[in-house]
């Protein structure tokens, strides 16, 4: 902005020291200076606390303690580059002469302020007009940005774009994934307790569908939280990224929210952009993928190639090196509404570092496959390296819940890691099984439910109950019913508890003593309850194989 700026708010008037009348001869009355900022100093010595294009308010309290000072204040002013001095009336009731002639002398602009004016409001016009110019330079630079990305040029990236807002109007921005995954950002980085939550509350934001830019706080920081479409043009889904700016946008002027939306939709372009880098991975997935699946496998030599080519794909020309393992990850999205794009939620999830790693987009390909709502993703190992069942449902768990609705469910499933293209077959079978276990419902005595579930080799081999899922939903249904309907017939009948009991028997591994206490029973009616059981249903709880199967029944049903 410029002097003439400040002049037209009316809160200063120019002083007439005879400038305006020489300003036919020389062109310069010292209204166009530009002004950057405002300094307000009492000092006799002004000369630390001054910058180039300042305007220096001051009450002029130096001056009553020395009147022979004017001439030296204001040369002083004018080395350090000033734009002007605004002189308050308070002091004197009016602008001394002395100070009007020093600044005719050195060709600073003087401007008087009324005793009815505060240093306050000048300060903050001028902040205002400051930042709506840099808000439109910004601007100018986001439009140059659009332009370089829409002509297959480079703009710098999100971590530019981020730095244009932190430099140009001071404001932090951090790039999240709905996992909580910091994709860049200006420093200090966010931890990722913080990245986390935000994007916890984002998605929650997300799916009661409230216009953003979203407000939230966390501890003691407020976030404003704008998202990042999946795709230019897209759609609210569960895959958006967030831009979460440290501040809280409800004061914000229309123009700083257009602002930050237009970036925001720059880095949607980015992120197109980083999706189509991966393209040739997830074709060269799709490849390998074919002959797993197909009846014959394609013989050993063709999985063996695929994998080859996949591997070179991800690393490049020289390949993965020696020792590498390959390790598979199948994912399904059970959703009442629709289908949704599990293979981006499924990589958003591997790429987060806490599962393999900052460098993870070199080493992960996913590809959908034919059955809708699954996809599945082959991970380049290290040797000694194995992604984990409990990295994978830490990161999926944590803030991914939130974007599901009633009757959606995201299952993982994770197979052994295989050395040999010719087991991955096998590997890639596993990890389809490890996920149907994953999508079973909980039931009573299993754990709290959850829409996200996550399953690997280790939670396949921990109990022989993990493998029920496996079972068709149909046969598992009938075994329970013909099993229990006999006891749930007769509770129904003598409204009676059969079935309560039965279940607490085996919660309590058969102790008589411990469940009679939880069911406020003497043991000899529980004896008699239990034997009702075995006589309605010709089992013997004494033996192993009976109890297995009452346990199998009442979590199948």
């Amino acid at each position: 902005m410029q002097l003439r700026d400040v002049i037209s708010s009316r809160l200063l008037r120019l002083v007439d020291d005879g400038r305006a009348g020489r300003a036919d001869r020389d062109g310069d009355d010292g209204l166009d200076r530009p002004v950057h900022r405002t300094v307000t100093i009492d000092l006799p010595d002004p000369r630390r606390f001054v910058s180039p294009g300042d305007l220096v308010l001051t009450g002029l309290i130096w001056l009553r303690q020395d009147p022979e000072r004017p001439d030296a204040y204001v040369r002083i002013l004018v080395e350090a580059g000033a734009a002007a001095l605004g002189a308050g009336e308070a002091e004197f009731g009016h602008v001394p002469s002395a100070l009007e002639e020093a600044c005719t002398r050195h060709g600073l602009p003087l401007l008087a302020i009324g005793v009815n004016v505060s240093f306050t409001s000048i300060a903050e016009f001028v902040a205002r007009r400051q930042a709506g110019a840099r808000v439109g330079n910004l601007a100018a630079l986001v439009d140059r940005h659009r332009r370089l990305t829409t002509a297959g040029g480079t703009g710098g990236g999100a971590e530019a774009l981020l730095e244009l807002l932190w430099s140009e109007l001071d404001l932090r921005a951090h790039l999240v994934s709905p996992t909580g995954r910091l994709v860049a950002g200006t420093r200090p980085a966010l931890p990722e307790e913080t990245a986390t939550a935000l994007a916890a509350r984002f998605l929650t934001a997300e799916r009661s569908r409230r216009r953003p830019p979203h407000r939230t706080r966390v501890h003691t920081t407020a976030y404003s939280l704008f998202p990042v479409r999946s795709g230019p043009g897209a759609g609210a889904a569960p895959t958006d990224w967030l831009v979460a700016v440290e501040a809280d946008s409800g004061d914000w002027p229309g123009e700083h929210i257009d602002l930050v939306e237009r970036l925001a939709a720059l880095m949607a372009v980015e992120r197109a952009g980083r999706h189509a880098d991966r393209a040739p991975g997830r074709r060269a997935a799709g490849r390998l993928l074919g002959p797993l699946e197909s009846p014959a496998g394609g013989g050993v030599a063709a999985p063996s190639e695929a994998a080859a080519r996949l591997a070179t794909t991800l690393t490049g020309a020289d390949g993965p090196g020696d020792g590498v393992r390959w390790q598979p990850v199948a994912a399904r999205w059970e959703t009442l509404t629709g289908g949704a794009p599990v293979a981006d939620l499924l990589e958003e999830v591997l790429l987060h570092p806490r599962c393999l790693g900052p460098d993870a987009a070199h080493r992960i390909a996913v590809t959908a496959t034919g059955d809708a709502g699954e996809a599945v993703a082959f991970v380049l190992l290290a040797r000694g390296e194995e992604l984990t069942s409990e990295a994978v449902r830490h990161v999926a768990g944590a803030a991914l819940p939130l974007a599901l609705r009633d009757g959606e469910r995201l299952s993982l499933g994770l197979g052994d890691p295989v050395e040999d293209a010719a087991d991955l077959r096998h590997a890639v079978a596993e990890a389809r099984h490890a996920r149907q276990v994953a999508a079973a419902p909980r039931t009573a005595g299993t754990g709290p439910a959850s829409s996200v579930g996550v399953c690997g080799p280790a939670d396949m081999a921990s109990h022989v109950m993990s493998l029920l899922p496996l079972i068709p939903a149909e046969v598992r249904r009938a075994f329970s019913r013909r099993l229990l309907s006999p006891l749930y017939e007769y509770d129904r009948r003598h409204h009676s508890d059969l079935v309560p009991t039965l279940r607490s028997f085996l919660d309590h591994d058969g102790s008589w003593a411990r469940c009679g206490e939880s069911l406020h029973l003497h043991v000899n009616s529980l004896r008699y309850r239990i034997s009702r059981i075995e006589s309605l249903t010709g089992r013997n709880l004494a033996r192993l194989e009976d109890k297995m199967d009452f346990v199998a029944a009442l979590r199948m049903h």
